[in-house]
């Protein structure tokens, strides 16, 4: 995929539509920890939106990944450990109730709220009447480059 040149967008008070990522990996609730996993560790990111109909679930992060095997498997091989999240499913790890911003959230606004919540990415939604739809993700990656590095194409994030 050709990517062109962004003009710089870090101004606080633009929207988080001028920056949303449209195209994203995502699971499903019923997909495993080690499908997870591997998705992560395949696209080199740390957190996944869980998505069911089009609609966001729930999030799991690297660390939620770490927290269900380090539980158990301490002293365990990397076998063992496959095993392991091979019988999690997603839904049973994943954050139901994300935090996320809509398309009108500014930029400064997103970069607030996921410093004081410590967290690295946000979910960009659109509220219906069957739940939030997910049109998108804005990361840290998202706003730094904004901000500091517009001619920055780097495909790793």
């Amino acid at each position: 995929i050709a990517v062109g040149r962004r003009k710089r967008l870090g101004r606080a008070e633009d929207s988080v539509s001028t920056l949303v990522r449209r195209h994203f990996v995502s699971v499903k609730p019923a997909e495993t920890l080690l499908d997870a996993d591997r998705i992560m560790r395949l696209a080199r990111i740390r957190h996944l939106p869980v998505v069911e109909a089009g609609r966001l679930v729930g999030v799991l992060s690297h660390r939620d990944i770490l927290h269900a095997s380090i539980a158990r498997l301490e002293e365990r091989d990397a076998g063992e450990r496959m095993d392991h999240l091979r019988g999690i499913s997603v839904a049973e790890v994943m954050h139901r109730e994300p935090y996320t911003a809509t398309e009108s959230t500014t930029l400064g606004d997103a970069a607030r709220r996921m410093l004081r919540l410590k967290i690295g990415f946000l979910p960009v939604v659109r509220p219906g009447p069957e739940g939030d739809e997910l049109v998108g993700l804005v990361t840290e990656s998202d706003l730094l480059r904004a901000a500091y590095a517009p001619d920055f194409d780097d495909a790793s994030d």
